[in-house]
């Protein structure tokens, strides 16, 4: 049930101090951010992914083997499926200039979207204007490393993103097309393929049809228009995770990279990763089908997500964007929506620490992502890393945030999915219906 606020007589909400501390903490991080990262060391990379993609397409068309094409001066060539290069087609029209525009400014759009879906609903729980809260959210979100680094390499990581939000929406208004955003998105890149595995745990048997469905016909297409390659890529070319670079490289914060980093210069042991993915993965499934039945879609597929990085032999920070819905669950739960209390009768006892907590994690999570502190405690490859256990914690701090939030990320009792829902007309959340945000920044300024 949503906290409501009440012109002169706020109740007094948990967790609303150290909400103010956040956002003071946030906006002073950001601004650090953008002035010593993005100004004094832009992380543009030249678009460096997005020419790779142009040049692998533009090399298809001519007739050539699409797995053989090498960015010239690099050893980067394409790796994704073949229907990834079917859908990223239209950047081979054109120009370079022409494509990193259509590429860049169709990624805005997205984060714009992806942003206000995630925000606008919590936004309106709380007594914000969405419209403000989502255009004060939007630079924060893009100062986090893995969403700014994925505009620097002109990567599509926003889309495959929003096709999986957009069946989140799908599946609260009961669609019957959900399930072909996640369809698509395993098509194009694979790695989303478990969230068929979690529409399959959760027992949505048609939406399981649908993305199986969208997903075969996909794969299908692109062995029709070029079977060598669709042949080559699933036997060979997708087992080879050489070909996107070096596994203990610190910018790979997979379970994987992890490990190679701890027994570099030799070479870990695949038998230890598999456990370790195995158990990561089935408390990440285990946590996700929970979620779902005490309500809250969103925290399932985002621990899906956070599971999709970490048991992924290579996850570049660009592709973990999963924790920027995280931090907007832990916002919501600082913001005082309770969490399920399910066996956890403390939870219901102490909602103020409950509250304190969770503003204090969604501050760890941010920060991290906007300092981007994992490479303050890089290493070359090869080298030992001199940093002892606190470099070691460094280097892989993502990682470890991640297992954390597997872990640990609460489903909200009442609050639901805050994805927003197109109904009536009208954006609103699963639960909670907009109060005036004039009066919860009144209350917020005004508590002793």
């Amino acid at each position: 049930m949503a906290l409501e606020v009440t012109s002169g007589s706020a109740p007094r909400r948990p967790g609303m101090a150290v909400l103010q501390v956040l956002a003071v903490c946030c906006v002073a991080v950001a601004v650090w951010v953008y002035v010593s990262r993005l100004l004094v060391f832009p992380p543009w990379h030249h678009t460096f992914d997005l020419r790779v993609y142009r040049g692998a397409v533009q090399w298809w068309l001519d007739g050539r083997p699409l797995y053989d094409f090498v960015r010239p001066h690099t050893s980067k060539g394409f790796t994704y499926p073949p229907f990834g290069a079917l859908a990223l087609m239209p950047l081979a029209i054109g120009t370079e200039i022409t494509a990193t525009v259509l590429s860049t400014v169709g990624s805005a759009v997205l984060l714009i979207g992806t942003t206000w879906l995630l925000v606008a609903p919590v936004a309106r729980r709380h007594g914000w204007t969405p419209w403000f809260a989502v255009a004060l959210s939007v630079p924060l979100v893009f100062a986090m490393e893995p969403v700014r680094e994925t505009f620097g390499w002109g990567q599509v990581n926003l889309w495959v993103m929003a096709l999986v939000l957009a069946d989140v929406v799908a599946l609260q208004r009961g669609s019957a097309w959900a399930g072909v955003g996640m369809g698509l998105a395993a098509a194009i890149k694979v790695t989303p393929g478990l969230f068929l595995v979690y529409l399959v745990l959760t027992r949505r048997w048609r939406n399981v049809a649908v993305a199986v469905g969208t997903f075969l016909a996909a794969t299908l297409l692109a062995l029709a228009l070029d079977p060598r390659s669709s042949v080559q890529f699933w036997t060979d070319t997708l087992w080879q995770t050489g070909r996107v670079g070096r596994v203990d490289r610190t910018s790979n914060q997979s379970l994987l990279g992890l490990l190679a980093r701890l027994a570099d210069p030799l070479t870990p042991d695949r038998r230890v990763w598999l456990v370790l993915a195995a158990a990561v993965l089935a408390l990440a499934l285990w946590r996700a089908v929970q979620a779902l039945r005490r309500g809250d879609e969103l925290v399932g597929v985002t621990i899906t997500g956070l599971a999709t990085c970490l048991i992924s032999p290579i996850s570049w920070t660009h592709h973990l964007y999963w924790v920027v819905p995280t931090a907007v669950v832990l916002v919501d739960v600082a913001a005082g929506t309770p969490v399920h209390a399910s066996g956890r009768p403390w939870f219901r006892a102490h909602p103020r620490a409950v509250a304190r907590g969770a503003g204090v994690a969604a501050l760890a999570v941010v920060a991290a992502f906007f300092l981007s502190v994992i490479w303050f405690f890089e290493h070359p490859p090869g080298a030992h890393n001199s940093g002892g256990v606190l470099g070691i914690l460094g280097e892989n701090a993502y990682v470890l945030i991640l297992v954390a939030l597997v872990a640990l990320l609460p489903a909200r009792a009442a609050g639901g999915p805050a994805v927003a829902t197109q109904r009536g007309g009208t954006f609103r959340s699963a639960n909670d219906s907009a109060i005036s945000t004039c009066r919860m920044v009144s209350s917020m300024t005004s508590e002793p």
